[in-house]
């Protein structure tokens, strides 16, 4: 799939997906040119001016599990979105590489990056907030 329509299916794949905690955020595309996955951490620190400690990394199984999850079936918005995610899960594994998920830990509003690369090493962040109080 060329990088241009990998993009369109990848902001058809976010659209009204809604990333939940205390909150609830969109995702956002976010282009970082060619980046190698060892230098994520340094570049999501200097865009949020923090120190590199505050930076951390997450599970990517963990993170989609959760927000795959859904506590109350019943809820048909809730039970959607964690369909949604499903789906955004399964694309980004099938169509990009170096999947990881970091989270900027400074505070109760929570930046959330979920970092892959293309085909062709340029590097793709979803971007959201968690609300942790």
């Amino acid at each position: 799939m060329q990088p241009t329509n990998l993009l369109e299916n990848l902001a058809g794949k976010i659209s009204g997906i809604l990333y939940y905690s205390e909150s609830e955020y969109p995702l956002t595309i976010e282009q970082w040119g060619v980046l190698p996955a060892a230098a994520v951490p340094a570049k999501i620190a200097a865009l949020h001016a923090v120190d590199a400690n505050v930076v951390q990394p997450m599970d990517p199984a963990v993170f989609f599990h959760q927000a795959e999850r859904v506590s109350d079936p019943n809820d048909a918005p809730i039970a959607a979105n964690a369909q949604k995610f499903k789906a955004l899960h399964q694309f980004l594994n099938e169509h990009f590489t170096g999947l990881q998920v970091v989270r900027v830990e400074n505070g109760t509003r929570i930046p959330v990056y979920i970092v892959c690369h293309q085909p062709d090493g340029t590097c793709i962040a979803l971007a959201t907030t968690a609300i942790e109080s």
